[in-house]
């Protein structure tokens, strides 16, 4: 009979969870609408729930460290000296990531004069003792000692990525040396982040190495006159002392008297009352629908927040007859398309949905799931039918409009020869206008935010990844809701935020100046530009025999060849072969090779190649396939809503982050011509306007 599955423990390393979180938003921090920053909290929010998703934890922890030195700094004054202080914009948040534990119901440990690392080593052997399964989730390096048969180490994926859990055999693949050999390796190599000196002298390779033939430390030291490598065995025989102080710096204590036992950290329901009004006060509107999960998977009830809605599906010509008459006495109309792609000069028209009231709409169908037969034209034109019936309202300048991101939805009608007048409202402007540092200016954060709704998320029409379907796909009932779910929503935003760009002082440029561009750049992304082939194919051959040579200058200085685009091997071989300092926890980023130039050629050269690669990859190579097939052109899409200052910016290509300094970028600019031959192209710039502003 087999024996029941052994129970898992999760230890979270807290505030490296925290930091995690802090700076993978620290170009566009997270703050809620009264400018408090919450960047850290929503990261760790969603890390945690991502680990009950996928784990479903039996007993789980949180573990920081304590305010006060450590025993490490008494044996090592300088422990971590090195470390900056904990952001003041991180400090902040830490108040309310209490609270979110608290109301979480995850155990919140520390103890004075230990790391947090302390408490979980010892907690991981409790737990083991006790018959459990431990996962330690950090990324930090220090835990791989350890690991066993029942302690692993969860390590966070970057982004997309899967998280990689680490055994015994993972450990070995990744650091060449077993877990029993950890702190002997970092006993040797020393670590920058916490400023443990090590032997100088010794990377990873030659710590590794060392290690397999001797086993450990101790024999690494006693034979250390006999190492061939002068570096090293100079270095070992300088810095003995330190080896070791390193290696009791770096070792976890496992035998701390915690006020905690294991079996007191099973996994609790959430106190979901404190989350819903901690997440209402931090604005945490995205990540409701998780909670709600939770919540369901607790068997609790759910508030929806919907009210009785009123969606019509239009689909006989009598019906789109009698829409059109009550669109025409309306006060204001929301419009929004559905279509096949987020890039509207490809964009197939799916539906339209229409909205002069709140919690009512129309959609009027043309491509779904099943449709067997025309519904408004016995010839199966359907699209020409309705745009026809619909043009003499769409470019009625009487008839007021209004919209989600209404350029979109513009320069589709553009493209069926429909010049769409009247409109004086677009959500997403105006929310941008009120906010300029938000993260997300979609309709249902919107929605979450000013209309205390949830409405329905289009992932669950289409679906995400490869199995992404298009809207035409989705069948007709579930679209009519969604689409005019949208129309009105819109409608009901527009009264809130144009009464709060009233009270910011906002609205009289909102009107003046935001909303009568929205047509301008609806004509400039349908003109396009015009791109020169020829001239790029040639700049691509001839970037490519530049990478070529550069690979075979910098594999000759190397003296051997290895992946240029492997960060990891191009550490190898600039602080393990050619023994540069370590920068950064072995960074090869630009900064690194910057301040690494003047040391070495190598850096220079790896330099050079990657500003030839990035210009070819992502400009040279990829532009001429943005070339529409029927215009011959490229249509950037402009911007109003990216900026937080304001200015316009391009994207899908970007044409302002083309390199104008080096000759380079100059080069590729030439390939946006006039294309006719009594063109001119007109340049016209402000002078560091914002800066004179400041100023």
């Amino acid at each position: 009979m087999d024996s029941p599955p052994k129970k898992r423990l999760f230890l979270i390393d807290g505030y490296a969870m925290v930091y995690r979180a802090y700076f993978a938003m620290i170009r566009n921090p997270l703050m809620t609408s009264d400018g408090r920053h919450t960047s850290a909290l929503f990261g760790f929010v969603n890390s945690v729930f991502k680990l009950l998703r996928n784990e479903d934890p039996d007993y789980l922890a949180a573990v920081f460290d304590g305010k006060e030195k450590t025993f490490r700094h008494e044996i090592y004054p300088e422990y971590k000296a090195t470390r900056e202080k904990m952001p003041d914009e991180l400090r902040v948040q830490l108040d309310d990531l209490w609270k979110l534990t608290d109301a979480m119901n995850i155990p919140r440990l520390q103890m004075e004069g230990y790391e947090a690392d302390d408490v979980i080593g010892t907690l991981a052997v409790q737990a083991k003792d006790a018959g459990m399964e431990v996962y330690i989730v950090s990324g930090d390096k220090d835990f791989m000692q350890l690991v066993d048969d029942s302690v692993f180490v969860l390590a966070p994926g970057k982004q997309s990525d899967s998280d990689m859990v680490f055994g015994k055999d993972e450990v070995m693949e990744k650091w060449g040396v077993h877990p029993g050999q950890m702190v002997d390796l970092l006993g040797l190599m020393g670590d920058t982040s916490d400023n443990v000196p090590g032997v100088k002298g010794v990377g990873l390779k030659s710590g590794v190495n060392l290690l397999k033939k001797y086993e450990s430390l101790d024999q690494v030291i006693q034979h250390a006159e006999e190492v061939e490598n002068k570096r090293v065995r100079e270095g070992l025989l300088r810095d003995m002392d330190n080896a070791q102080l390193s290696k009791e710096l770096v070792t976890l204590k496992t035998d701390l008297s915690l006020t905690v036992s294991v079996q007191e950290l099973r996994r609790k329901p959430f106190d979901f009352d404190s989350m819903d009004e901690i997440f209402s006060d931090l604005e945490f509107y995205r990540i409701k629908d998780q909670l709600d999960t939770f919540r369901k998977n607790e068997g609790l009830d759910v508030k929806s927040g919907r009210v009785d809605k009123r969606y019509e599906c239009v689909n006989s010509e009598g019906e789109l007859s009698q829409m059109i008459g009550v669109l025409k006495s309306g006060d204001v109309i929301s419009l929004d398309i559905e279509s096949t792609s987020t890039e509207p000069m490809l964009a197939e028209i799916v539906g339209l949905s229409f909205s002069l009231a709140e919690d009512r709409g129309w959609y009027v169908p043309i491509q779904f799931q099943g449709k067997e037969a025309s519904l408004f034209s016995e010839s199966g034109g359907d699209l020409k039918t309705v745009l026809a019936a619909l043009r003499p309202i769409l470019e009625d300048s009487t008839l007021a409009k209004c919209g989600q991101n209404i350029k979109y939805d513009m320069l589709i009608l553009k493209n069926h020869g429909i010049d769409v007048q009247g409109v004086i409202f677009d959500t997403m402007i105006a929310a941008h206008l009120l906010k300029p540092d938000a993260r997300s200016y979609k309709l249902d954060y919107l929605t979450q935010q000013y209309l205390n709704y949830r409405s329905q998320p289009i992932t669950e029409l289409i679906g995400t990844g490869k199995g992404q379907i298009s809207m035409a796909e989705v069948p007709l009932d579930k679209v009519t809701h969604y689409a005019a779910e949208d129309a009105d929503v819109v409608y009901q935003l527009m009264p809130i935020l144009k009464e709060e760009l009233r009270g910011a002082g906002l609205l009289d440029f909102f009107d003046r100046v935001e909303v009568p561009l929205i047509p301008v750049l609806v004509q400039m992304e349908r003109n396009g530009v015009y791109v020169d082939t020829d001239l790029m194919s040639q700049m691509s051959r001839w970037m490519e025999k530049k990478l070529d040579a550069f690979s075979r200058e910098i594999f000759a200085v190397a003296g051997t060849e290895f992946n240029l685009n492997s960060p990891q091997q191009l550490a190898v071989i600039l602080f393990d072969e050619l023994n540069l300092p370590e920068i950064r926890k072995r960074s090869t980023n630009v900064s690194v090779l910057e301040t690494l130039k003047n040391r070495h050629p190598l850096p220079g050269s790896v330099l050079e190649y990657r500003k030839f690669q990035k210009l070819k990859s992502t400009y040279v190579d990829v532009i001429p396939k943005l070339i529409h097939p029927e215009t011959g052109r490229v249509h950037s899409s402009f911007n109003q809503t990216i900026a937080a200052t304001g200015r316009l910016s391009s994207s899908n290509p970007n044409f302002q982050n083309i390199p104008i300094r080096a000759e380079e970028g100059r080069e590729i600019r030439k390939a946006f011509q006039p294309e006719g031959k009594d063109w001119k192209l007109l340049s016209a710039d402000y002078s560091q306007i914002e800066l004179r502003i400041m100023a």
